[in-house]
């Protein structure tokens, strides 16, 4: 079977599709920007620790909506494979300082609680050593396939489940002719002083998962068209593995444009096309105190706001 003929066709079919889905959805008249903030338990937790978080959240606020928690401000509630809870904010322009203040009062608040009520002391840290052998806390068959495979790839990927913790920046797309632009902008201030990912966090991540980990964004250069930031893109997650099969995903059984948006959504590179807002994501800042969040913030605002 002639692998780089199906590599090539489904490049071709699924950048198109990619780009009909971006057009459909970037149709904002301003630019937006967002983040999700990871906390790490100071112990290792277990499902029985999890059951207890999901019976106290509603006492802070917070309603289950299928897997997530969701406040009537907006903010919602994630957890991770090791425990790691997750803030997601609401998008936020520019000027909602206070806004964002708000939520890191709310954050902070149920932090707090949580500690009071339950004893799980949340930390802002990105990595706390030997928690690969600590238990899965999630029981949905993603992570428990993502738990099996990560063994069999690399030495560290169950550290990077179960013993970091990251912030996501998010920068709405507005219009997909910008796209090479602020993808390469943030491809920039990934690798800078304020925003890169801290040694021990890079180590774990680099030997994880290197089928879905290592996308060079310096292959990327200012002048590409969308087109080929996309194609590059596509190409980059058929031939990452899915977490099933251990196949790269090309050459599975379901190649279908639904499977392959699926599968687009485990890829872990430093910066992430997120189909949802749709967002480009800077994934490389780990978890920092609050205050110290409200300046990365503050400078990410100011970084992106100035990309021309």
């Amino acid at each position: 079977m002639d692998f780089e003929k199906i590599i090539e066709k489904l490049t071709h079919e699924y950048t198109g599709r990619l780009i009909n889905v971006l057009e459909s959805k970037s149709s904002y008249d301003r630019r937006s920007y967002g983040f999700e903030y990871e906390f790490l338990p100071e112990i290792a937790l277990d499902l029985n620790y999890m059951k207890k978080l999901y019976e106290f959240l509603p006492h802070c606020g917070f309603i289950l909506q299928k897997d997530s928690f969701l406040h009537p401000t907006g903010t919602r509630i994630t957890f991770e494979p090791g425990g790691q809870i997750e803030y997601q904010s609401i998008p936020l322009f520019p000027e909602d300082m206070g806004i964002f203040s708000s939520i890191l009062e709310l954050i902070r608040d149920t932090n707090e609680r949580i500690f009071k009520e339950l004893d799980i002391l949340y930390i802002a840290t990105g990595f706390i050593p030997d928690r690969g052998g600590a238990p899965l806390c999630l029981e949905a068959d993603r992570y428990k396939n993502l738990h099996a495979r990560m063994p069999q790839v690399g030495s560290r990927g169950l550290e990077m489940m179960k013993g970091t913790a990251s912030i996501h920046l998010h920068v709405v797309i507005m219009n997909i002719s910008e796209l090479v632009l602020f993808f390469t902008r943030l491809c920039e201030v990934s690798s800078s002083d304020d925003f890169r990912m801290q040694a021990e966090r890079r180590d774990i991540l680099n030997n994880t998962d290197p089928s879905r980990c290592g996308f060079d964004c310096g292959s990327i250069r200012r002048d590409f068209l969308p087109q080929q930031l996309i194609s590059a893109l596509v190409r980059f997650t058929l031939k990452a593995e899915d977490i099933l099969t251990s196949k790269p995903f090309y050459a599975t059984e379901n190649t279908d444009f639904d499977s392959f948006m699926y599968h687009l959504t485990t890829i872990f590179t430093d910066v992430r096309l997120n189909i949802k807002g749709p967002t480009l994501e800077l994934r490389t800042l780990d978890s920092l105190p609050i205050p110290a969040f409200e300046v990365k913030w503050r400078k990410f605002i100011e970084i992106m706001e100035d990309v021309r």
